[in-house]
């Protein structure tokens, strides 16, 4: 019998997130897998304050929980975003992150 996945927003373990072998951020993760067909990935992240180019490998929608950021997507206007807001991103678009204060956001992440 498998059990349904409970976690808080104030969870308190997080684990390296890895991109090509190096920490990029933290990670507590609540769902790595689709009962279908598909990618879903759901869960909390961090990242210290810093500046970084990132393309979305899938189509992401996310909760910002604490920080501050500002996302430029190649071609348009920047998004500023604060506690309380909710936004979502295609697969594929180019960003430059800056987030100005400690980021943590719940996340959606399919394709």
């Amino acid at each position: 019998m498998t059990s349904i996945p409970v976690s808080r927003v104030d969870v308190q373990n997080y684990e390296p997130f890895l991109v090509d072998g190096k920490p990029f951020g933290e990670v507590h993760w609540l769902r790595q897998g689709s009962s279908g067909a598909g990618l879903l990935l759901t869960g909390l992240w961090t990242h210290e304050p810093s500046t970084f180019p990132y393309t979305f490998p899938a189509d992401e929608t996310f909760h910002l929980l604490e920080g501050k950021v500002c996302i430029k997507i190649d071609g348009m206007e920047p998004v500023n975003l604060v506690p309380g807001d909710i936004v979502s991103f295609r697969k594929g678009q180019v960003s430059t992150w800056t987030i100005l204060e400690r980021l943590k956001k719940f996340f959606v992440i399919s394709g």
